[in-house]
């Protein structure tokens, strides 16, 4: 029997369909942001990083977004291997191992649960003093470079290549905690990434004061954060931000004040 053939509208209309993932068609639109690869970043001992960010030409882009919790500890060390960090804390092994499969490159699929993931571990976004990070961390990418001073009083700071000719901006601890310690003079919350008694105070480490610190009890000089980058954008469809798949900068050890 021979085969009926389709019109030409018909036919036409479905090869439009095929071609694109629009909602008007029926079809959900793939969202897809890549993954800083993991080759693209160098750390030097737990001082310093180096992160070549990939420039994202996708129209719901919107910048990167750094994720960091930090953790209290009575080792010393200058390695960011990843074989010290049972020795610095065991809540660092084990948000590490938790995270761990989000980071698998083989999962390009969309990830939109990335932020649960975190919330749940008790890892905030990183901010900037005096700064937007969408501004620091732009969808064009750039190289962009992390430094961890270790003298005393010091302030850790970030710089992108492609920004006022490698300005460096003092990193923040999230706004979005509800309470800090230490805090200024003034009372305001003191946010700089620096080793205090009141940041390593295990009695502070709780919800509504430094919730994104893992205390530890006993007599703890040392404090040290880690760090994960991802790429974020927006769905206009759900008017929900999206993700990229979670890479690990390292494990950094803030000065003291």
């Amino acid at each position: 029997m021979k085969k009926r053939k389709l019109p030409l509208t018909a036919r036409l209309l479905l090869l439009f369909c095929a071609g694109f993932f629009f909602t008007g068609c029926g079809l959900e639109e793939y969202y897809y942001l890549p993954q800083v690869p993991q080759t693209s970043i160098t750390m030097s001992m737990n001082t310093n990083a180096t992160i070549k960010l990939p420039s994202i030409t996708a129209l719901y882009a919107r910048n990167y977004t750094i994720f960091y919790r930090i953790y209290i500890s009575g080792f010393s060390t200058e390695s960011s291997d990843v074989s010290q960090y049972t020795s610095i804390s065991s809540n660092l092994t084990s948000d590490y191992n938790s995270i761990l499969p989000s980071t698998d490159p083989a999962n390009t699929s969309a990830n939109t649960s990335i932020l649960n993931t975190f919330k749940n571990r008790n890892y905030f976004e990183l901010g900037f003093d005096n700064e937007d990070s969408a501004k620091l961390l732009p969808a064009e990418g750039g190289t962009l470079t992390i430094r961890f001073p270790t003298q005393d009083g010091d302030y850790p700071v970030a710089s992108l290549d492609i920004l006022n000719n490698n300005e460096e901006f003092r990193l923040c601890r999230s706004s979005e905690l509800l309470s800090s310690q230490p805090r200024l003079p003034t009372g305001r919350p003191d946010l700089f990434f620096r080793n205090t008694p009141e940041l390593s105070s295990f009695t502070n480490a709780i919800s509504t004061v430094n919730a994104d610190v893992a205390g530890r009890s006993g007599v703890q000089n040392h404090a040290y954060v880690s760090m994960y980058i991802v790429a974020e954008g927006y769905d206009n469809v759900n008017f929900t931000s999206i993700y990229s798949k979670p890479t690990h900068i390292g494990v950094f050890k803030l000065p003291n004040m």
